[in-house]
């Protein structure tokens, strides 16, 4: 694809998320720096799709997790919570967009949207609160269990000599 249809694209790609904005704006009445969090996300990760340039998804990636996060508390759901879990969001989406746009990713973003999700999702809704704390004890047991069957020889490596298993083994033989 040579610069002149990269340039056509990133101009598409701008006009859309222009109009989706002002479309925001109309539906919703007054979003405010919501719209203005969308749009600067949005262009920033337009730019990146226009140049490649990994810095550019992450202010987008973010900025529109924010903006996402308190479009949320305003029309959708109420939780003190939304904006943190926007911006969780928002680092992971800097490690889906990157890998689906150029078939790799740095895996750093995962850690703090992980983190930063989990929290606020632990702290949220009523019915989450209890999954986590109820989760985070079985996620340890499951943890411990594969580590004992790991050191034991129960479970083995993917790159092991598979012909052992029964499974593997021709039938007529």
């Amino acid at each position: 694809m040579d610069k002149r249809d990269k340039g056509k694209i990133f101009s598409g790609i701008v006009l859309i998320l222009l109009g989706l904005s002002l479309a925001g704006i109309n539906l919703f009445a007054g979003l405010g720096h919501n719209t203005i969090l969308l749009l600067l996300g949005g262009l920033f990760i337009a730019w990146y799709f226009y140049s490649n340039a990994y810095g550019l998804l992450i202010p987008g990636c973010l900025l529109f997790g924010m903006g996402l996060g308190s479009l949320g508390s305003k029309y959708f759901w109420v939780s003190t919570q939304n904006s943190q879990l926007g911006l969780g969001v928002g680092f992971i989406a800097i490690f889906l967009i990157d890998w689906l746009h150029s078939g790799k990713s740095h895996w750093w973003p995962l850690i703090p949207g992980g983190i930063i999700t989990l929290s606020a999702l632990s702290r949220g809704a009523l019915g989450m609160r209890h999954i986590f704390r109820l989760g985070w004890p079985v996620v340890l047991i499951i943890i411990g269990l594969w580590i004992i069957g790991k050191s034991t020889g129960i479970i083995k490596d993917s790159d092991e000599n598979d012909s052992e298993h029964p499974l593997n083994k021709d039938i007529h033989d």
